[in-house]
């Protein structure tokens, strides 16, 4: 039983270890009312491990700029962009920027 729990605590900190906190800028669009842009940040925010750094809203272009961290063994870029799209709110990744 040692051994197993062992193994297990083995696997459990080399998966940990290759996890690597990652940051991203994302352009978010179509946030055509006041609340858009609280709506997009709460759709980023539900994604795992996903934690808003920085935003800046253009009300002119109805556009905002999301710079964001997220844990890479968790979720992708492509994850990210697609749940402010499923809200409507078209985005762009700007960069992928590797660790924090």
């Amino acid at each position: 039983m040692n051994r197993l729990a062992l193994s297990l605590a083995a696997v459990f900190i080399a998966s940990a270890a290759g996890a690597a906190e990652q940051r991203l800028s994302l352009e978010v669009s179509g946030l055509t009312c006041p609340s858009c842009p609280y709506i997009a940040a709460s759709a980023l925010r539900a994604v795992g491990t996903v934690q808003i750094v920085e935003t800046a809203y253009d009300v002119t272009t109805q556009q905002a700029v999301f710079v964001l961290s997220y844990d890479d063994a968790v979720t992708t870029p492509e994850a990210i962009a697609n749940a402010t799209s499923a809200y409507g709110y078209p985005a762009r990744l700007l960069d992928a920027g590797s660790g924090s």
